[in-house]
Parts: C-alpha cells; structure tokens; sequence
C-alpha cells in the first residue's frame, strides 16, 4: 500500500503538540497531511483537499467533533477516526452512531494508530459504498451534545498552558497528573474526571501554573450541580415507592393481628 497516492489525511486537534507529533508521525508513513485547529477550519480543509482520511479530536474550541462528523457524514462516507480523552460507552457509542468508522484513547502509541488507520482503509476497500443516510435516518439519531461553553476558569488554564509552551504530554511527566484529565479539566468536561479526585487535580494543576482556582471551582461547582439533583431524585423515588408498599401492605398486616 502506498498511503501518498491515497490523497491527504485531515487531522483535526486542537492541542498543537498532538497535532504536530500526528502530522510527523503520518508524514513518516508516507502520507500527506492537513492540520485544523478548530472545527471551522476544518470543515474548509475538508471541503478544499476532499481528504481520504479524517482524524477528528472530540474536543475543540469552537464546534465539537460530533458536529464536524455529523456535517461530514451528510455529504460524504470518508473514513472518519474519532480521537478521544473520553472512554466512557455513551461517548463511543455517539461517535459511532454519527458516522465515524472508529474512535482511538488517548493517549494512544504511534504503531497502535497507524494499525487503527490501515484497519479502516481496508474495511473501506473492502465493502461496497453505501449513500449517505436520508434525511429521515439522521433524524432518528440521538442528537449530538451541544458544544461545550467557554468557560472563563477551564480557558484560563488552557491559555496558561499554551503560553508556557508545554504540551499535555509534558505537563503529565511534570505534574504526575493524566494528561486526559488536564484536557478534561481545560474543556469543562468534569464529569469525566472521578469525583473524589477533581478537587486535588484542579489544585494541583492551578498551583503549577500559578492560576488563580477561585473561577475553576466555580465553573466545576456550577457543572456539576446536575448530579446530585439527579441522585435526589432517584431517592425520592425510592422513598415514595417504599412508602407505597407500606400503605399497601399495612390493612393486610392489621387484619393478620
């Protein structure tokens, strides 16, 4: 197989550390590649190359990976690799369910991605070409989630990052922090960070770059106010349910004494 003659691989990531060891890593391979660092980019670099690849990043700054897959996917089957922090099911499953062929963990080796990626190009040669979904088969798909907020506090530590010159890479080797929770906690995805853990990550991450916690404490108390309400919830259930049986069972249990 000889990937130049196959066209460009799109890469689409954010962090410019990644997306440089991505674009070395593929060029070494011998293809030939485009960089997006944000989804509107991206979506010109797609319609400008017509790539046979898509490497996408869940994660941007400004349209999320599922849109940009959902916005290709209407006009063209191009092999969509998805490239994530999240491993949680529901986030692969709404991945796959958008279109994209196949979705990779960071962090990730270099052999392990091109396997991914000459996996996907033989499951495309191999199979007959399908139309794109109708109209009616994409409004029965579970909506994509909407594009994370920018949030004052995650993009202070972000900015602060990036005017260090560190990558997630090197922060993690500094820190001993994951790099997949960093990136977690730079987008405001915090629930994707294990409870007991998110307030020793944010202090520690704040500490080494010397931001000020107050507004990512606020940004994280404010996101994940959602669950508990949802736990009470679930327990009011439980109660009243209980409370149901008992009423329920309370004449038999008069009329047996």
């Amino acid at each position: 197989m000889r990937p130049v003659e196959q066209g460009y691989v799109l890469i689409v990531e954010d962090d410019p550390a990644i997306a440089r060891l991505l674009d070395v890593t593929l060029r070494t391979a011998g293809w030939l590649c485009v960089v997006a660092a944000d989804g509107l980019t991206a979506l010109r670099l797609w319609g400008e190359t017509d790539p046979v690849l898509v490497l996408l990043d869940v994660m941007l700054p400004d349209l999320s990976g599922w849109e940009i897959c959902a916005a290709i996917r209407e006009e063209s089957q191009v092999p969509i690799i998805m490239l994530t922090a999240k491993s949680a099911d529901d986030d692969v499953v709404q991945g796959l369910s958008l279109g994209a062929d196949d979705y990779v963990s960071k962090p990730f080796t270099q052999a392990q991605l091109l396997a991914r990626i000459q996996a996907v190009l033989r499951r495309v040669q191999h199979s007959t070409p399908e139309p794109a979904p109708s109209h009616e088969e994409r409004a029965a798909l579970p909506p994509p989630p909407p594009p994370l907020p920018e949030l004052p506090g995650c993009s202070l530590l972000r900015d602060a990052r990036r005017q260090t010159g560190l990558s997630l890479y090197q922060v993690e080797r500094r820190t001993g922090l994951r790099w997949d929770y960093i990136q977690a906690l730079e987008h405001g995805a915090f629930d994707t960070i294990p409870r007991h853990q998110i307030k020793e990550i944010m202090l520690r991450y704040c500490a080494f770059l010397q931001v000020d916690a107050r507004p990512v404490f606020a940004q994280a108390q404010r996101a994940l106010l959602v669950q508990p309400t949802s736990q009470l919830n679930w327990m009011l259930m439980v109660c009243l349910g209980a409370t149901i049986v008992v009423l329920l069972l309370l004449p038999l249990m008069m009329h047996q004494w």
